[in-house]
C-alpha cells in the first residue's frame, strides 16, 4: 500500500506526462500542417507556370489536332479554336492556383476549418473545368462547345459583376491578360453582351443546340456533379463530398465534415 503522498505524487507524475504527450502532438499537427502548406505552395507555383507558359504538344496529342481546327468565326473576327481551348483552360488553372495560395493560407493560421473546405471546393471546381476543357476522350468539336460554354458563362457573370459594383469593370478574367503573356482575344475593351452575341450566333450557324441556362445560355451542358462522375481518374471522394447535395457543398455540418 502507499502513502497519501505517494498517490499524489503518482498522479502529478501522470499529469504531466499525459499534458507533455498533448503537447508533442500539438507541435507535430503544427509541423505536418506547416509541411502541407509548404507542398500547397508548390503545387500552385507549379499550375501557375502550367498556366502562364507555352504548352508542348506532342506528335499525336490532341492539342495538335486543336490546331488544326479551322477558326473559330465570332462576328468579324476569327479565333483559333486551339486558343480558345488554351485560354479557357488557362484562366481555370490560375484561379486553382491561386485558391491553392489561400488554402495554403488558411492552414498555417488553422483558423477556419469550414474556410478551408470552402477553398478545397473551389480548387476542385476549377480543375474540373480546366480538365473538361482539354479531355482527351473527345473530339476538338466537342471540347470547343465546352469551353464556348465556360466562356459565356464567364462573360455573363462579368456583365452581373460590373452591373453590381458600376465601377467600369468589363471582364471577369482580367487578371490573366495584365500578366502579357497569354494572348485575351475576347477581353479588355471589348463588349461583352456582343461577344456572347456572337458566340451564340456561332453555334446556331454550326447546328449546336444552344440553351437559355438560369444564369447564362450554354451550348452543351455542364455541371460539377456530372464531370465529377463522368470524367477519367476518379479516385471516389468526389463521389460524395464535392456534389451539390453533400455537406461540404452547402457549409453545413461542420463536424461530419471535419471527420
Amino acid at each position: 500500500m502507499t502513502g497519501e503522498g505517494d498517490a499524489s505524487k503518482h498522479d502529478e507524475a501522470w499529469a504531466m506526462e499525459f499534458i507533455d504527450r498533448l503537447n508533442r502532438g500539438t507541435q507535430e499537427a503544427h509541423e505536418r500542417r506547416d509541411a502541407l502548406a509548404v507542398a500547397v505552395d508548390e503545387i500552385a507555383q507549379g499550375f501557375t507556370q502550367v498556366g502562364l507558359k507555352p504548352w508542348k504538344t506532342g506528335r499525336k496529342s490532341p492539342a495538335r489536332e486543336d490546331m488544326k481546327a479551322p477558326d473559330v468565326m465570332l462576328g468579324d473576327r476569327a479565333e483559333p479554336a486551339a486558343t480558345i481551348l488554351r485560354y479557357e483552360s488557362a484562366v481555370n488553372i490560375l484561379s486553382a492556383a491561386d485558391q491553392l495560395r489561400g488554402f495554403a493560407v488558411l492552414l498555417r493560421a488553422e483558423a477556419s476549418l469550414m474556410g478551408a473546405v470552402s477553398v478545397a471546393r473551389g480548387i476542385f471546381e476549377a480543375c474540373l473545368w480546366a480538365t473538361a476543357v482539354i479531355d482527351p476522350t473527345i473530339t476538338t468539336d466537342e471540347r470547343l462547345q465546352r469551353a464556348l460554354t465556360r466562356r459565356l458563362a464567364r462573360l455573363s457573370a462579368g456583365i452581373r459583376l460590373k452591373d453590381m459594383l458600376d465601377d467600369g469593370v468589363t471582364d471577369a478574367d482580367q487578371f490573366i491578360e495584365n500578366d502579357g503573356d497569354i494572348d485575351d482575344e475576347h477581353g479588355t475593351n471589348r463588349d461583352p453582351a456582343k461577344d456572347i452575341d456572337d458566340i451564340v450566333r456561332y453555334a446556331k450557324d454550326r447546328g449546336w443546340p444552344v440553351k437559355k441556362g438560369r444564369r447564362a445560355s450554354e451550348i452543351t451542358p455542364l455541371s460539377i456533379d456530372w464531370l465529377s462522375e463522368n470524367l477519367e481518374r476518379r479516385i471516389g471522394i468526389e463521389g460524395y463530398a464535392w456534389t451539390s447535395g453533400s455537406s461540404m457543398a452547402h457549409g453545413e455540418h461542420a463536424a461530419d465534415t471535419a471527420s
